[in-house]
């Protein structure tokens, strides 16, 4: 039976994995709230954030290839590059938290495109944009069957995306090709010029309208680098093709969005439009059958596509989790694993009875999306500080090993850390406070108990990971000046390209002051 269990996936596989990874609830909105943020620039966004995306997860892989037996790499990174488990805490718990929030709220747009599709219930499920209390159970249940999914370990969370996935290939490409047929106004390119609300838009809408968000799936695939077959060589081909094959799913989506609107609609301005189930009621407002049952699918697919990458996400939330116990982030009781699917089904349970607790407070999907995209910025600002820190430490007998390599990678991570600073700073400065207070509170918890109240290591804890703190409250600075747009100005973009350059150093050089 554990031989069973314990074969590992294959490249097809793990490439199926990133894309459930990526193609969740995101397709069924980000098309939308591109257009209506910026217009037809929203190709501009969604090309940014699939280089973003597709430059840290090559970075990603040839750190990875090179600690395939680790536990939850990404979640780890800061703790595995610097030896400091203090420092690496935000960053796991900021991951961990993304992956969390974003479980339930997977969980919460099943429930509520159910309601949509079987109009009859939906009375009992979804008013006035809100879940009932029949409905927040009906969460809970799709919760629960998130654990029975995973229970069984990759093997059959792998069999499970597999058909997942065509699943969503196919619902997506389809009503690409089904809205191109049905209308197709070229003229709604041009309404109102390109870049209506400004080239400055195009940038905040990869925060705002969930493309980060819908691309963040690159990094889920490293957490299971230790179950996957030849991880050396396969994650950076699934890496590199998942997020090519998502980005061609956007592309269309949002060139096909577009065109079928109503040119009259249009008119009024982008940011006029009004959906609550952008594809399915563009579909209906045609008014023909054929086109009407169309939208019947995507209203289910919309039940399946947020828990395929919901069931995934748990997966990778509950071996964060672990991976944090073992550097002692989280309780040893959660570091335990199962003899024989090799995972702590502990970590599995307690992140489920988690999303449960917060699936209340998430009622909206682009409410929760920018604060989502904050945590997950910043848990990617690991990506390029540890490349550069392993790249500095590396010794010539690592140099000489043969695996994937990323062409000028400490150049690029350089360029990486200034726009992932640049693109926190597009979010709201109130969220950006908040997510910092949060990121205090959950920390001085973290080292209170972990060092058992002893103050002076408390203390030394603190000051072993000052730099993310300061690197936070710095960039809530950049978003005062963003808001206030002097950024661009000259004196104003050297001093943010000056400061970061110097948090950069703080971050590649922060001490264990325990050590």
């Amino acid at each position: 039976m554990s031989n069973c269990y314990n074969k590992k996936p294959s490249l097809i596989s793990t490439i199926a994995l990133g894309i459930t990874c990526m193609l969740g609830s995101g397709w069924l909105f980000a098309a939308y709230y591109a257009a209506k943020n910026t217009g037809p620039s929203a190709y501009i966004s969604w090309i940014i954030g699939a280089i973003l995306a597709l430059i840290l997860s090559l970075l990603l892989a040839e750190m990875t290839c090179s600690h395939t037996k680790e536990t939850s790499f990404f979640t780890r990174l800061f703790t595995i590059s610097h030896k400091n488990e203090d420092f690496g805490f935000i960053t796991s718990s900021a991951a961990w938290l993304a992956l969390v929030v974003t479980i339930a709220s997977e969980a919460s747009a099943t429930i509520q495109y159910l309601s949509a599709a079987f109009p009859v219930l939906e009375p009992y499920i979804y008013v006035d944009s809100n879940l009932t209390n029949i409905g927040i159970l009906l969460v809970i249940l799709v919760l629960s069957l998130y654990v029975l999914v995973n229970f069984w370990g990759i093997r059959f969370l792998v069999k499970v995306s597999n058909v997942i996935t065509l699943f969503k290939i196919i619902i997506p490409t389809s009503t690409v090709i089904i809205l191109m047929v049905a209308a197709f106004h070229t003229s709604n390119f041009t309404s109102h010029g390109f870049a209506p609300y400004g080239y400055g838009n195009i940038f905040s809408t990869v925060v705002d309208s969930g493309i980060f968000y819908s691309f963040y799936g690159f990094a889920i695939l490293a957490t299971f680098s230790s179950e996957l077959d030849n991880p050396k060589r396969n994650i950076p081909i699934a890496l590199a093709a998942s997020i090519f094959i998502i980005l061609a799913i956007y592309l269309g989506l949002q060139t096909a969005f577009i065109g079928a609107l109503p040119v009259e609609m249009v008119a009024k301005g982008w940011a006029h439009l009004d959906f609550s189930s952008p594809l399915a009621q563009l579909l209906l407002l045609f008014q023909i059958n054929i086109l009407a049952i169309w939208a019947t699918v995507i209203y289910l697919d919309a039940m399946v596509s947020p828990s395929g990458t919901g069931v995934v996400y748990a997966a990778s939330a509950s071996r964060m989790l672990q991976g944090m116990a073992e550097d002692r982030q989280a309780p040893a009781y959660f570091k335990k694993t199962h003899p024989i699917y090799n995972f702590s089904h502990r970590s599995l349970i307690f992140t489920i009875l988690v999303c449960m607790g917060v699936v209340v407070f998430f009622k909206n999907w682009q409410d929760i999306v920018i604060v989502v995209t904050v945590f997950q910025l910043l848990s990617v600002v690991a990506i390029p500080v540890s490349y550069t820190k392993f790249k500095l430490n590396e010794s010539a007998q690592h140099k000489s090993i043969k695996q994937f390599r990323m062409p000028c990678g400490k150049v690029l991570s350089y360029f990486m850390f200034l726009f992932i600073t640049y693109m926190l700073a597009q979010a709201k400065v109130e969220i950006l406070v908040l997510v910092l207070i949060l990121s205090l509170v959950m920390f001085l918890f973290y080292s209170v108990t972990s060092y058992k109240y002893q103050i002076r290591k408390v203390l030394i804890s603190l000051a072993s990971s000052c730099s993310i703190f300061a690197y936070m409250a710095f960039s809530i600075v950049i978003g005062y000046m963003n808001e206030y747009g002097v950024l661009f100005q000259p004196l104003y973009f050297l001093c943010f390209i000056v400061i970061s350059t110097i948090m950069y150093s703080w971050l590649l050089s922060q001490k264990n002051y325990h050590k």
